[in-house]
């Protein structure tokens, strides 16, 4: 209940677009709008990485992760098959492998790192934006954060459609944004007429 609160007290307003600023937001000048547990602008995106769409962009990064493993696979494979047996290669598909090579090592070591560095802010509860500010100000071990849960980001879908990119569905949407919606107001002023 107290890590719930925390999330829901006010904290003030942006001082950019001058709008309520939820616990854990920052102001993305790119998109002009603060962003809700913001991780960072992702320019692959085109769109800033927070808790409405932290799932899809892991989702990304996973996706050309496995994409560009299993491309590098079959030009492996097909490379090493054609090595044993009689194959012809043209000069234009010979400069097609090596220019998709070319952009697959690259695009897998970076990803790997992408997911490397989400998986280290999921077990640490602090997203990228924050762990840079407490590297700056020195103050990298005082964290009071926990691991963020994976319904937190996938929703209470159930496990088999976490793979799936459709939006999550969230327990308590208002805890996870920052703020409380005039839904959740209603339904609390409602519980205290019922049980006044």
């Amino acid at each position: 209940q107290q890590q719930r609160d925390r999330h829901l007290t006010p904290h003030g307003m942006c001082s950019h677009c001058q709008t309520y600023k939820p616990p854990f937001s920052h102001h993305c000048r790119i998109c002009n709008r603060c962003i809700s547990h913001m991780d960072h602008h992702c320019p692959w995106m085109n769109n800033c990485v927070g808790a409405g769409n932290f799932k899809h962009f892991i989702l990304f990064l996973i996706y050309t992760w496995l994409s560009s493993a299993f491309a590098l696979v079959m030009f492996g494979w097909n490379y090493f098959l054609c090595s044993s047996e009689d194959c012809t290669f043209t000069v234009v598909l010979v400069q097609l492998v090596r220019a998709m090579t070319i952009l697959c090592v690259p695009t897998l070591l970076f990803t790997s790192s992408m997911i490397m560095n989400v998986t280290y802010g999921i077990m640490t509860g602090i997203g990228t934006i924050d762990r840079l500010k407490k590297k700056a100000l020195n103050t990298v071990g005082e964290s009071e954060e926990e691991p963020v849960p994976l319904i937190d980001i996938f929703g209470v879908g159930g496990v088999l459609t976490w793979p799936f990119p459709v939006d999550p569905i969230f327990e308590d949407y208002d805890r996870i944004m920052g703020y409380c919606t005039p839904q959740r107001l209603l339904r609390e002023a409602d519980f205290a007429m019922d049980d006044a």
